[in-house]
């Protein structure tokens, strides 16, 4: 879904005003981002809404940490937390001395630390497109985050735009639908379309990386993702 500046304006008023969906304070949420807990403590007995979301990422969600937390709370989600860095891959990558650590070792740590959030975002892929040559190798990078991560839980994953590796790109993002589609409790965010279009002003000069707008449009993208569930 491409979006021009009339149409993003229009749906930011929207959801400023209440139209997708409107912020409460009535419940408290654990503060390690897990479940809305009731006045007593427990987990509420209502059906589960999100709002509390962390965000997995590289320098993309980096670019875009402010604007994620501006765009989910206009649409009632009042708690993120993004945990991106510049160069993460998925899989490749300790952390030790100036290199990302990957998104599995990443997630790892947070699952070891109790973190459990309402949902989960995942923006990965972009460093490792050009990387990688066949579906197959894509689709295992993919699963070993799916694996890791509960079906109960809401899961999107945003799609990635390389230009430099359009074929790959498109492989990467073919595979990562099929993976989505075959998951319950999840859904994929298509930033492609949008930072691909010719008529789109959503990123730098590198032609990678959302500018100010861009990461406004991204994360009203996610958030509406999120709504979905």
């Amino acid at each position: 879904m491409a979006l021009d500046r009339r149409t993003f304006v229009a749906l930011c008023a929207t959801a400023a005003f209440g139209g997708l969906a409107a912020c409460s304070t009535d419940s408290t949420t654990d503060a390690r981002l897990g479940r809305p807990r009731d006045d007593d403590g427990g987990d509420a007995d209502a059906p589960r809404e999100i709002r509390t979301v962390v965000v997995l990422g590289d320098s993309i969600s980096q670019a875009a940490t402010e604007a994620y937390a501006d765009a989910f709370r206009a649409n009632g989600i009042p708690e993120v937390r993004v945990e991106a860095v510049v160069g993460r891959r998925i899989e490749v990558g300790n952390g030790k001395g100036s290199g990302a650590p990957s998104g599995i070792r990443t997630l790892f740590g947070l699952l070891s630390e109790s973190v459990s959030p309402d949902a989960w975002v995942i923006e990965l892929g972009t460093n490792d497109i050009g990387s990688y040559a066949t579906p197959e190798e894509y689709g295992a990078l993919i699963d070993q985050i799916l694996d890791m991560l509960p079906d109960e839980v809401p899961l999107v994953w945003v799609n990635c735009y390389r230009p430099q590796y359009m074929d790959l790109t498109n492989m990467f993002n073919m595979v990562l639908q099929q993976r989505i589609d075959d998951r319950p409790n999840a859904v994929v965010t298509d930033w492609y379309s949008t930072a691909s279009a010719p008529d789109q002003e959503v990123l730098r000069s590198d032609n990678l990386h959302p500018n100010d707008f861009g990461s406004s449009v991204l994360a009203l993208l996610v958030a509406q993702s999120l709504l979905t569930f």
